[in-house]
């Protein structure tokens, strides 16, 4: 009863701010080159989006959803920065052109999908355009009532290919690891003190070097299972940079942000996250490492998704 009337609170809270939506930054003219029948996945800083992780769960759900359904897809992601920096069309053109987007009242339909129940996309009725703002992945719940089996990793590929600039960088440190070799992800958020992360408080002193410890011996306790090369990857520079200690650890220690936590014009600042999660999709297993306040991340597990290899999450 309390998550009935918990849903409901949060729905009718996405009602009213998608009114404001619409009537704040949409007009009553109409575009010639809008169509009807298609769904934007809208990513503007007007709605937090959260990570790349949730960005590419609601990207991919509304693309399952309009093949699903018979729609049109677009991409409108400019903040905080332009996803064509690193991803462009690959078999499916999901960029949007000049004035495909609709501005009219008229004409659109604002959605917010942050969390709740994917009802309301799957029951919708409308020939307007649906921009939704969402992050969450609704792909199962799309296959069920489509009756269809998309998969993450086939919409993934369909979607995207690398522009020149991520393609570059992310040989260049493939070049560097070698093949083959297994990774593991670790997601301190502030606990090590590297960034602010929304209201998180880091660990006193003692209490991080504990955590390093226990996570870097779990680390090598894996190496020496696989016998092969270990990327590591982490939002922690601290982490990362006294793993680079070991053999058979490779690692890159470059200062690495939550893009909902950052405003900066920089497109080698944003890239890693990407280098990052393509990094983790290449290796032959991924591991998500997780110990005390650690977050139980989904980055590493939908980068697993992109060519289907094994997951594990290894609780400490």
């Amino acid at each position: 009863m309390e998550n009935t009337i918990a849903e409901f609170k949060k729905v009718f809270v996405h009602l009213i701010k998608e009114k404001i939506l619409l009537f704040r930054y949409y007009g009553l003219r109409t575009s010639k080159n809008a169509k009807k029948k298609t769904v934007i996945a809208i990513f503007d800083g007007r709605r937090g989006g959260m990570g790349l992780t949730d960005r590419l769960k609601g990207i991919i759900s509304l693309f399952a959803y309009s093949k699903a359904t018979g729609r049109s897809f677009k991409c409108d992601f400019t903040y905080p920065f332009q996803l064509n920096t690193f991803f462009t069309s690959n078999t499916y053109d999901w960029e949007v052109s000049n004035g495909e987007r609709s501005q009219s009242i008229f004409d659109t339909r604002v959605l917010i999908l942050h969390g709740e129940p994917v009802t309301r996309l799957l029951s919708l009725k409308t020939k307007k355009q649906i921009h939704s703002y969402i992050n969450r992945d609704y792909l199962d719940e799309i296959n069920g009532c489509y009756n269809q089996t998309y998969k993450w990793g086939d919409l993934f590929n369909e979607l995207f290919k690398l522009t020149p600039f991520l393609s570059d960088r992310l040989k260049y440190f493939l070049d560097e690891i070698g093949l083959p070799y297994i990774a593991c992800q670790l997601r301190f958020m502030s606990l090590l003190g590297d960034f602010k992360e929304y209201d998180r408080i880091p660990l006193p002193k003692n209490e991080q070097k504990s955590l390093i410890k226990r996570c870097t011996e779990a680390i090598l306790r894996l190496k020496e299972t696989e016998n092969k090369p270990v990327l590591v990857v982490s939002d922690s520079i601290t982490f990362v940079t006294q793993m680079s200690d070991y053999d058979g650890i490779k690692v890159f220690p470059e200062r690495t942000v939550h893009i909902d936590c950052v405003d900066e014009e920089n497109k080698e600042l944003y890239s890693k996250p990407f280098i990052d999660f393509l990094l983790l999709s290449k290796a032959e297993k991924v591991y998500n490492i997780v110990a005390g306040d650690m977050y139980p991340s989904d980055f590493p597990l939908y980068a697993s998704k992109i060519n289907d290899i094994p997951f594990e999450r290894v609780i400490l």
